[in-house]
């Protein structure tokens, strides 16, 4: 979600009033949709709610569009930002410190050391994903088998995993609870930036590379004041504004160029497209999540 003081100055130059609520996953915000006119969903779920009808279309002029990275632009969920608006994105690896000096693939984290605590972020597709992904599979694969393969690997795991959590995956890494953990990029960044010896790493296997993006559910009370809205915070300014305050990597060009150096150079929010390359996209798999949710469940209760 946009920081607060971006949509605090977006809402001033319309002359609205914006209130907001923060939900950690998509699958709470999912839940939640009903009363709001702006929601941020993430790439699959963008991908889902428009098969149901559930966005509307924004009909973007090219001067708003045209300010996102081809990539993110002309993403899989939604080409050419037909219901959505991309404002973040990053990868899903995991943030380490000094006990795991050489951990650089999944393994390191889904079968660490014996002894060693590891933390988990609380979200279905990344942490099944994860596993699907060290497995050499996709992590849209929702078959028996790979299912079948990633249950084993987390179930193994489990019994060295401290928590799941995707509210602070930080404190734990920083005050040594854990040697490392599920992470996003964006936080852990600034982590890296702030503390000596920690060390973010996008596993040689691939990881998930997502898109959070700005949209307009079907049932808004206000669908124009919302457009406007999306409209306001693509701009360079308070994109830009959002990845200082929040950390995470913007997909605005222009907002990225006007970035101080340290951030606009950071290899954790802005990967060489080698590593982008190696990346995985999350897609809707309708029905079949079902499986995955079971996995999740049963993994987190053992």
């Amino acid at each position: 979600m946009p920081a607060p003081e971006a949509l605090a100055e977006a809402a001033h130059r319309l002359g609205v009033s914006v209130s907001a609520e923060e939900v950690a996953s998509n699958e709470r915000l999912e839940e939640r949709m009903g009363p709001f006119d702006v929601v941020f969903p993430s790439d699959y779920l963008v991908e889902r709610l428009a098969r149901r009808g559930a966005l509307l279309e924004l009909d973007l002029p090219a001067a708003v569009t045209g300010r996102i990275a081809p990539w993110a632009r002309e993403a899989p969920h939604d080409p050419g930002c037909r219901v959505s608006l991309p404002f973040a994105f990053g990868t899903t690896g995991y943030l380490c410190g000094e006990r795991l000096p050489d951990a650089r693939t999944w393994m390191d984290l889904l079968r660490p050391p014996a002894g060693t605590r590891v933390g988990m972020l609380a979200e279905v597709r990344e942490v099944v994903g994860a596993a699907l992904i060290a497995l050499g599979l996709s992590p849209n694969d929702a078959g028996d088998e790979a299912v079948g393969r990633a249950r084993e690997l987390l179930l193994a795991q489990r019994s060295q995993v401290v928590g799941y959590d995707s509210d602070d995956f930080v404190s734990p890494v920083v005050h040594g609870a854990v040697a490392a953990h599920h992470a996003w990029s964006g936080p852990a960044a600034i982590a890296v930036r702030s503390h000596a010896g920690l060390r973010y790493v996008v596993p040689d296997e691939g990881a998930a590379l997502w898109i959070t993006t700005g949209a307009v559910p079907a049932g808004s009370a206000h669908p124009e004041a919302a457009r406007a809205l999306l409209m306001e915070l693509a701009d360079p300014e308070l994109a830009g504004l959002t990845t200082r305050t929040r950390g995470y990597a913007t997909p605005n060009e222009p907002a990225r160029e006007r970035l101080p150096s340290a951030v606009r150079d950071d290899r954790t929010l802005f990967p060489a497209a080698a590593v982008l390359e190696r990346c995985h996209a999350f897609r809707d798999l309708g029905a079949a999540e079902a499986r995955l949710v079971g996995v999740f469940e049963e993994v987190t209760r053992a």
